[in-house]
């Protein structure tokens, strides 16, 4: 290899490194707009389950969920359908902008029911619940809407699109047709104002009561007496939820408000 092409292939070295360290600093940085900013709120009352609805998960279905978020669009799908990507190519998978890859999901509740995707019609039946698309060969489905992004104790906290600093809690307001139940036991978090959320899934697979909270927040494995069954919140055929991170990817459902509507 002569000196010239030695030097080509150095620049293109140095660009590549330096492009994955810009998107790198991107993905830390970006952030949804605010409620506010958005226009998003609603009324903290629980939504109706259609009648004659039907499921698009399997019962009991829970595990590691592949999710991609759309970062221009805050669309969010699941892997689903004939082609779903394996557990060994997810493991190394990196899509292209504007798709990127969510935190691991393993998710921890008991039962769920996924019973539209939320660009399909509210008196849809069957299938026309289910919108799927193709991204990189492999099928999905659209799971939800990410529709704003709150940070607390303060906007400043340390809150971006993927990733929440210690000592802060993301809040992504979402749209999403999902009733999830639990039993037995849950992990709960808790504020001072009196609102409930609870964990539905973790990175790493085992949920972790050290996470770096709030001041006056509290985390507490809680034993249930009877089922907890969330349903979407902002009454009709609204498909709200408030899902929450932690410093450590831990991921948690909104299930009692402290307020009549949000935010």
């Amino acid at each position: 290899m002569n000196k010239r092409n030695l030097i080509i292939g150095g620049i293109i070295v140095v660009l590549v490194i330096v492009g994955l360290v810009v998107y790198g600093k991107f993905q830390d940085m970006m952030t949804f707009p605010t409620s506010t900013e958005a226009g998003v709120s609603f009324q903290t009352i629980q939504s109706s389950l259609p009648e004659n609805s039907g499921c698009l998960n399997e019962a009991g279905e829970a595990g590691l969920a592949k999710e991609l978020i759309n970062m221009g669009e805050g669309l969010v799908v699941v892997g689903a359908g004939d082609t779903i990507m394996p557990d060994d190519v997810w493991a190394d998978y990196s899509p292209k902008l504007p798709w990127q890859k969510n935190t691991n999901r393993n998710t921890m509740f008991n039962d769920s029911c996924f019973y539209r995707s939320p660009s399909a019609p509210a008196d849809c039946q069957g299938e026309e619940c289910q919108m799927e698309l193709e991204v990189d060969g492999y099928s999905w489905v659209e799971l939800s809407i990410i529709n704003a992004q709150d940070c607390l104790p303060s906007a400043d906290a340390g809150c971006a699109a993927l990733s929440v600093e210690p000592g802060a809690i993301d809040i992504k307001v979402i749209s999403k047709c999902h009733q999830i139940i639990y039993e037995d036991e849950i992990y709960e978090l808790a504020d001072p104002a009196g609102n409930r959320y609870v964990m539905h899934a973790t990175d790493t697979g085992t949920p972790d009561l050290n996470a770096a909270i709030p001041d006056g927040w509290t985390l507490a494995k809680v034993t249930l007496d009877e089922p907890l069954e969330i349903l979407p919140f902002g009454g009709g055929d609204a498909c709200y939820h408030n899902v929450l991170r932690d410093n450590l990817n831990q991921g948690y459902h909104q299930y009692i408000f402290a307020e009549e509507t949000y935010p």
